[in-house]
């Protein structure tokens, strides 16, 4: 498996490498690349989408609709979120194709006039880091170091995560304390446990859903540990592509290497936090790492993101600058709305049922998938955790 680990890391890198200067991070700056790979049945591996990201929009700013048309705006600009939508993008692609008569990769129409999967393939996510959030939090491993005796011993000095003590030989020891590595998460505040921020391992709970890391201004997009989770159980193609394919699920998460890893940490935040349904994932680590991801040299995160993905257009449209608003993004949810209407204008047999009104909104749209609702409230309650709604305004849009 790490061989197949390795291959995957390798096919996102090298894409990554290919594609021109535009929305990658200057000298000291990070980011996170993400990617999604088909794995066809004769074993053979291609990449249909590729997203780097490290911001999310704050609370504030999401609520301002004056400037942005609703479903105009991403919410979520992680790497992990962006390569999910630019997966959509592909999907529907791969619907026409069908629906206009030509050969699909991934999708064909079985007796009953319904689309399927082809037999024997598989989607496999690529991070280069470990997900944000509960996946994030473990322990660091401990290590013992001598020094020379200081000029005045303190008890523990917190700040550093060092405790100084009196060695036998009458040498001073500086050894390292238990501690975790952390996230910038925060719990969701109607979690039942929250952070205690205590010194050391006890900084952190673990279990808890929670927002995305930021400064100043809340967000109100989860982390990306918890979409994952979501995703794992509901499959990739969200709501709306529920009702016209079958769930897509992820097989393999492979995270890069060279960042801090812990296969417990990883599997307790994508599915064993969660109800006995969730389906177990495989995680492995590669040991190729993304040279641009964030170290002691690159400090600061990169505002660009960059989004691509295996279709006819090549990606060419699917990026966002300062000069360049949401409106021209082909992920958007209002963009990715009016796909879906359009998919459906060309999709119609009796068990689906997807004949719309001109004005439907995009929340009336979502609950005609009323498999992937029910299975979405069934994690809902069947859970321990409370997981937050975005305000519905936000979604009662129409085209």
């Amino acid at each position: 498996m790490e061989d197949f680990a390795d291959q995957i890391a390798q096919l996102c890198l090298e894409k990554y490498n290919k594609l021109s200067k535009n929305g990658k991070p200057l000298e000291k700056e990070w980011t996170v690349l993400s990617g999604i790979i088909l794995k066809k049945k004769d074993s053979s591996l291609n990449l249909v989408a590729l997203a780097t990201g490290t911001k999310c929009l704050g609370k504030s700013d999401l609520l301002n609709t004056k400037i942005y048309e609703q479903g105009c705006r991403l919410n979520d600009s992680h790497a992990e979120v962006l390569v999910r939508r630019a997966f959509l993008r592909y999907l529907y692609e791969q619907i026409d194709f069908l629906l206009s008569d030509f050969k699909s990769d991934i999708f064909t129409i079985d007796d009953k006039k319904k689309i399927k999967l082809h037999d024997g393939i598989s989607f496999h996510l690529f991070t280069s880091q470990t997900p944000c959030g509960d996946c994030s939090i473990f322990l660091k491993k401990e290590f013992y170091e001598d020094d020379i005796p200081p000029t005045k011993i303190r008890k523990c000095d917190y700040n550093n995560g060092m405790e100084i003590v009196e060695s036998n030989n009458n040498r001073k020891e500086k050894r390292l304390i238990k501690d975790i590595y952390r996230t910038g998460a925060k719990c969701v505040k109607s979690e039942k446990y929250q952070d205690p921020h205590l010194p050391g391992i006890n900084y952190h709970v673990v279990g808890p859903l929670r927002t995305k890391p930021g400064r100043g201004n809340p967000t109100l997009s989860l982390s990306c540990s918890d979409k994952i989770a979501k995703w794992n159980l509901l499959g990739v193609q969200g709501s709306l592509l529920s009702i016209l394919i079958p769930p897509i699920k992820i097989e393999t998460i492979i995270v890069g290497g060279n960042c801090p890893f812990s296969l417990e940490a990883m599997e307790r935040g994508l599915y064993k936090r969660f109800n006995e349904k969730t389906c177990e994932l495989k995680i492995i680590q590669s040991k190729f790492s993304f040279n641009q991801q964030k170290n002691s040299e690159r400090k600061h995160p990169c505002p660009s993101s960059i989004i691509w993905c295996a279709v006819a257009v090549e990606g060419r449209k699917q990026g966002a600058t300062k000069k360049k608003k949401g409106s021209n993004l082909l992920i958007t949810r209002r963009a990715l709305f009016e796909t879906f209407l359009q998919t459906c204008d060309k999709y119609q047999h009796s068990d689906c049922n997807i004949r719309h009104p001109k004005r439907i909104t995009y929340l009336d749209c979502k609950m005609w998938s009323k498999n992937y609702q029910s299975l979405w409230n069934t994690l809902k309650s069947d859970s321990f955790h409370t997981w937050p709604s975005k305000p519905i305004h936000l979604q009662t849009f129409v085209l």
